[in-house]
């Protein structure tokens, strides 16, 4: 195979030993709970094969048999360790033909995330087996559903093999006398709060936090070999308030040189086995000040780096204290690389340890992203300076944060809905099913209370899913451009959309005929110039790819113009993302022209997107340029969180374009594109859909659902690779971000009309 990763010289096993402090006691004798060589089969063990399969093998050993994993696959064993405690496991692990991207796993789970017991990667595919005992496993004990897994990660003709594989432990009681963690330093008392609270503050944990991951040692000494199960950057239960306060400028050094790399999916074969740029984190420096226990960017949203493949979006995180970190504190943030000139946003977390002064290694991880040809995981520890000092509006940001958090929607969990509807008879399994793909996240806005589910990553759940930043793609269209029209239609009269393109956009004349071919028409997909009729023949051609790939602006502008004219405008619908990007850039030199400000995405960040309290990393677009004073490209670049997503649903479906009490949105052109005017339903998109004023829109039939007593109308926000925001006529909004192509989502919102019907 020829999948990029850096070649690493020796794989680290890590071997978890609790040592115990106490009164000697009898040492009782460990006993096998569970032994298998796999001669007889793995028959008691779970087998998954996501390619080519899983059999027993002769040909490795010199007698009996393996398990052959070809490819990717897995297996697994549930062996309960109910009477034991000292739990130790043994396995065997072998590899062959492996290469850069390739790897072998040999695992344990006590029902807080895969562990990595040892590893096999390009270099040690020799096909000799190597034999790696932990001992001691933290939560193995009296444990019903401890598991091991053998695990390939690969892909063409590649191979691993299990082995001899043992559980044991010590049976009876475990012994009584209580392990000791070691003394901490003693630190300085914790820094009173600047300011208002963040609501959920101050924390009141003891600060023991039983940790096997990242810990003291890991953070000060160590390195970073693989990726862990991402819970092990997450605030603990039972955290205490942090001993410090971070103030200042956190630096990385290395990127460029360090870190782990491993490909899942390179549809375009972005990278290959040498070192490239793609596989490395860029230039990471930022400022961040604290507010009890939250750790806030002073910049959030889409920050330019100058990197030639990725920009950051860093988000706020927590600091807390635990008693083993030997006075130190500990923060954890997350942090998302997107993709330059693209919306593929890849998340990711970073920890570290700090005191007044300075800062331990920091780790980090990316094993999660919502991109259809490019996933991947990033992983390492660098070395990082602290810069203690007063950053500039340091009060404003923790302000802001504490209203930003204040105003975030009740959350609950997916399954909360059968509780709270109890007699609706809703099965909550169907929310986030029915695809294949990878689900980023998903949820149920209803009644006022985001219901969320998904969250997910390669390594465990996210550890910040309120902050888990999700591409906009094509939702965008919607929420950004044709938000926008709407706001200059409040602010303007609705005689905006009539106004000419050509008007407005003097680089009309490079191609294509724009004489009578109005904003209503631009936002409709209706322009009356393109190549090709069918659908979305063009968007998927060769001339929106160079529209696509263009970064510059006289370069973006010149590819969205090549297109000729083919017929009268508003006669023929035909998709085109440019189509939003001249658009957007026709309402900006409108709103120039009124007076009305300098920037068309400032407009509705500062007039729509703030008043509704979206989160900050939201208030910011991708640009051309690579530059935050370029042009915002309208029909995509946006980033989302669970809780913007379900406020813009808010906004749309529930209040009508109203916040706060004001009307902020023309109401007869979001009621046309959210098909509440019968005489003016867009057009036919030839594939059961119907578009509008940049709203998608379905039509349920008596075939969907026979409880219908109507044939409701749903309009929608779809978005590149399976991301959709479905908004039905009872005021349920179902939201899901996947990225596998697939647009799964009809049957999970008919399922809220047992919430309340969506015929009146």
């Amino acid at each position: 195979m020829n999948k990029p990763l850096f070649r690493l010289g020796a794989v680290l096993f890590l071997v978890l030993t609790l040592v115990l402090v106490g009164k000697p006691q009898t040492v009782q004798a460990a006993s096998t709970i569970y032994f298998t060589d796999f001669n007889s089969g793995y028959a008691d063990w779970s087998a998954t094969s996501a390619t080519d399969g899983i059999s027993l093998d002769t040909a490795r050993i010199i007698t009996g048999s393996s398990v052959h994993i070809l490819n990717t696959g897995d297996i697994t064993r549930t062996v309960s360790t109910v009477g034991y405690n000292s739990i130790s496991v043994t396995t065997n692990l072998a590899a062959g033909l492996l290469e850069s991207a390739d790897w072998c796993y040999a695992e344990y789970n006590t029902g807080s995330g895969w562990v990595v017991i040892q590893q096999k990667t390009d270099g040690q595919d020799d096909y000799a087996f190597s034999s790696v005992t932990v001992s001691n496993i933290a939560g193995a004990d009296n444990n019903a559903n401890f598991q091991i897994r053998y695990r390939g990660q690969d892909s063409t003709a590649d191979h691993c093999y299990a082995e001899d594989t043992t559980v044991s432990g010590t049976s009876g009681p475990a012994p009584t006398n209580t392990p000791i963690p070691p003394t901490a330093t003693p630190g300085p008392s914790p820094t009173p709060i600047p300011g208002g609270a963040v609501p959920g503050d101050p924390l009141t944990g003891s600060g023991i936090v039983s940790r096997t991951l990242l810990t003291y040692a890991d953070l000060t000494s160590g390195s970073s070999a693989a990726p862990v199960d991402d819970s092990a950057f997450a605030l603990p239960a039972t955290a205490a308030m942090p001993l410090h306060t971070f103030e200042g400028t956190l630096t990385l050094n290395n990127e460029a040189t360090s870190g782990g790399f491993s490909e899942v999916k390179d549809t375009y074969r972005y990278t290959g086995k040498s070192d490239n740029p793609r596989k490395h984190l860029p230039e990471f420096s930022f400022q961040f000040v604290q507010n009890g226990s939250h750790l806030i960017p002073s910049v959030q949203g889409l920050s330019y780096t100058g990197h030639p493949y990725w920009n950051y979006i860093v988000g706020p995180g927590r600091a807390w204290s635990e008693t083993t970190d030997n006075g130190w504190s500990r923060a954890s943030f997350p942090f998302a690389l997107v993709q330059r000139n693209s919306n593929c946003t890849h998340n990711g977390v970073m920890t570290f340890l700090f005191n007044a002064t300075s800062v331990s290694n920091v780790r980090y991880q990316i094993t999660q992203e919502t991109c259809v040809y490019y996933q991947v995981n990033m992983w390492g520890q660098l070395s990082a300076t602290y810069t203690a000092g007063a950053v500039a509006n340091a009060a404003t940001i923790k302000d802001s944060h504490v209203i930003e958090v204040a105003n975030r929607l009740p959350t609950k969990s997916i399954s909360a809905l059968a509780t709270d509807y109890p007699s609706s008879g809703i099965n909550v399994s169907i929310f986030g099913s029915g695809t294949a793909g990878t689900v980023t996240s998903y949820g149920v806005y209803y009644n006022g209370v985001n219901y969320i589910g998904g969250c997910t990553t390669r390594y465990g759940s996210y550890a910040y899913c309120e902050s888990m930043r999700t591409p906009s793609y094509s939702t965008a269209k919607t929420a950004f451009t044709s938000v926008a029209l709407m706001r200059l239609a409040q602010k303007y009269g609705t005689g905006v959309t009539n106004l000419l393109i050509k008007d407005y956009v003097p680089e009309y004349t490079q191609g294509g005929t724009w004489t009578n071919t109005t904003f209503g028409h631009m936002i409709d997909m209706a322009s009356g110039n393109y190549r090709l009729a069918g659908f979305e023949s063009d968007e998927g051609g060769s001339y929106e790819e160079t529209f696509f790939l263009a970064e510059p602006y006289t370069d973006k502008i010149t590819a969205a113009f090549n297109f000729p004219w083919k017929v009268n405008p508003g006669t023929v619908w035909i998709y085109h993302s440019h189509d939003t990007f001249l658009l957007a850039r026709a309402m900006n030199n409108y709103l120039v022209a009124q007076g009305g400000g300098s920037d068309i995405f400032n407009m509705v960040r500062d007039e729509v997107y703030t008043p509704i309290n979206l989160s900050a990393g939201a208030m910011t677009t991708i640009r051309t340029d690579n530059s935050p004073t370029g042009v915002p490209f309208g029909g995509y670049g946006l980033f989302w969180t669970q809780d913007d997503l379900a406020k813009l649903a808010k906004l749309i479906n529930n209040n009508n374009g109203a916040a706060n009490g004001t009307q902020i949105l023309e109401t007869s052109v979001l009621a046309a594109g959210m098909q509440k005017n019968s005489a003016d339903r867009g057009f036919d998109t030839s594939i059961n859909y119907m578009y509008n004023n940049s709203f998608w829109a379905y039509q349920y039939t008596t075939a969907d659902n026979a409880a219908f007593t109507c044939t409701p109308w749903v309009p929608f926000m779809s978005g590149y690779g399976g991301i959709t925001v479905a908004m039905a006529p009872n005021g349920a909004t179902y939201y899901i971000t996947s990225d596998k192509g697939e647009f799964i989502w009809k049957d999970q919102l008919e399922e809220t009309n047992k919430l309340s019907p969506m015929c009146p």
